[in-house]
């Protein structure tokens, strides 16, 4: 991804934030929409809080379907704002006691006009694909309430403009594991990346994650949550680039609409406390899921 380092003409601070507005105007008439929902529902509270402890389990065997809408702020010499929405979809195969569950993310990510170094005007399409298979088995029912899952997790080289993606093909071992003092949802996700193929004139990939994760549940659905992603690229030629870890955390709820599915509405914001040169200062994550608590086959 390039990124314009090049000062552009300076904008009064009104023209600044009328800009800003527009950009990230139609991810808040969304949140707007969905925060609509969260009225009184019927529903049993205690099926309430079951879905909302599954949903921030990546090992639960929850059915999931929806977005995250990421907007970031502060980024590459001008400060300028982008966008990346990521379309996610989970499914689930029992064996048993075991379960393979499929985690697939799609991003589309915007650039606007002003962070493109060699062509003129905003860049949206298809960004690198995620795909995640992890074998769990359920052991929430012993001492420690603990659910653990392990398996690949592919990253594709499917991005329809250079600058939105790595140009590599990229694979790596994923761990999860999770434990459930009710009403606590703790864990983390672990995993480290290299590629393997791809355009040989692009920058290797031999990139860590780790992403921890907290939720405390209400009775009622609401639950405070943190899901920092800190990741750590070991192929940074200058140390300071190497880190990005971020701090910070929001809200959610999981809403019961009449017969309806349940969804999840989750909101956050971080801040990065290390990051890479031109790297956004903050970001805004909307969340949206519909769910699917009916046992898979």
């Amino acid at each position: 991804m390039l990124i314009s380092t090049k000062p552009q003409p300076r904008l009064s601070w009104a023209k600044r934030m009328l800009l800003a507005f527009q950009k990230i105007f139609k991810s808040w008439i969304i949140a707007e929409v969905l925060l609509g929902f969260l009225g009184s529902q019927p529903g049993h509270a205690e099926d309430i809080k079951k879905l909302a402890e599954e949903v921030e389990n990546p090992v639960s065997d929850l059915v999931r379907a929806g977005f995250t809408n990421a907007t970031y702020f502060g980024a590459g010499a001008n400060n300028h704002l982008f966008n990346t929405l990521n379309l996610q979809v989970s499914t689930t195969k029992r064996f048993g006691d075991w379960a393979l569950l499929n985690r697939l993310t799609i991003p589309l990510p915007y650039l606007p006009a002003n962070a493109i170094l060699d062509k003129t005007g905003s860049l949206t399409g298809l960004g690198d694909i995620t795909y995640t298979g992890f074998l769990a088995r359920d052991e929430s029912k012993r001492r420690f309430k603990l659910i653990g899952g392990f398996g690949p997790t592919f990253i594709l080289k499917t991005a329809t403009d250079d600058r939105l993606g790595s140009g590599k093909w990229s694979v790596g071992p994923t761990l999860a594991f999770v434990s459930l003092p009710d009403p606590w949802v703790v864990g983390a996700v672990v995993g480290n990346f290299w590629s393997f193929a791809g355009e040989k004139q692009r920058r290797k990939i031999n990139l860590f994650l780790i992403e921890p994760f907290v939720n405390f549940n209400f009775p009622n659905g609401w639950y405070l949550t943190s899901t920092p992603a800190i990741t750590a690229n070991w192929e940074a030629e200058k140390k300071r680039n190497r880190w990005t870890v971020p701090i910070g955390g929001g809200l959610g709820k999981v809403v019961f609409r009449g017969g309806k599915r349940p969804i999840n509405i989750k909101l956050q914001g971080f801040y990065f406390l290390e990051k890479q040169d031109g790297a956004p200062d903050w970001t805004l994550q909307l969340q949206f899921q519909i769910l699917f608590p009916d046992k898979p086959a």
